[in-house]
């Protein structure tokens, strides 16, 4: 359904009309006043802010040819950050038609906005709402050539534990598997479930790109996990040396 057969039909509380909006499959806030315009806004207002902070960055990219050395061999890409760690990796690997999964909740209609400003594509759902279709959804895109990245303690934690869908994932497509870590000479962590950190503007910030590899479709679902916590987090810990020389 276009915006303008949405803006015909309306708002309000008319039963026809209510019948109408649940036979169009369409989430009942995109017919709210206004609402379409505000998303639209907020997402590129956000999309903006990311590319002025980031441009104030003193970014140090460390393992950065293993982005070529993955496409030399010529398997879709699957990136890999923690959910509080994401606001750097989001900057440096803009425009490049990455496919990332945004929630289907009012937030993620706003991220949908964003990540589009920055040169993502998007699959809408997440581990509590529409998995099972978006991670089916990711998997057609990445055998057809795409590459993706995941947040893997996404999208409510815990924390630095890694969810079962990024194996998944990795294992359906074969993809290379690339871990990306980060650290900070400043930065705030935002006092939630993920620590969301955001470096301060014109702050040194390393980002580490970890060697690819791949998940045998062998390997358990947990052992995947650990696996990937482990690449993970062994970027992370390299990048923290890197800051503090």
């Amino acid at each position: 359904m276009t915006g303008a057969e949405i803006k015909r039909m309306g708002t309000g509380t008319d039963p026809k009309r209510s019948e109408e909006i649940a036979r169009s499959g369409i989430d009942e806030r995109w017919y709210e006043a206004n609402y379409a315009q505000m998303v639209r806004i907020k997402g590129r207002l956000a999309a903006t802010f990311v590319k002025f902070w980031s441009s104030s960055l003193h970014i140090e990219k460390y393992g950065w040819e293993n982005n070529e050395s993955a496409k030399s061999m010529r398997k879709p890409i699957l990136y890999l950050c923690w959910h509080g760690s994401q606001l750097v990796p989001l900057s440096c690997y803009r425009n490049r038609g990455i496919y990332v999964l945004t929630s289907l909740s009012r937030d993620g209609d706003i991220q949908t906005q964003s990540m589009a400003c920055l040169g993502f594509k998007t699959v809408r759902g997440s581990s509590s709402r529409g998995g099972s279709r978006a991670l089916l959804e990711m998997i057609r895109s990445m055998k057809s050539g795409h590459d993706a990245a995941i947040v893997v303690d996404g999208p409510k934690g815990p924390y630095h534990v890694a969810k079962p869908g990024a194996v998944l994932l990795a294992q359906r497509t074969g993809a290379s598997v690339i871990p990306v870590g980060a650290d900070y000479a400043r930065c705030i962590k935002l006092n939630n479930w993920d620590r969301f950190e955001i470096p301060l503007p014109f702050s040194r910030v390393v980002v580490v790109t970890g060697s690819p590899f791949t998940i045998s479709p062998e390997l358990s679902l947990e052992d995947g996990a650990r696996l990937i916590e482990g690449k993970i987090s062994e970027c992370d810990r390299l990048a923290a040396q890197k800051v503090s020389r």
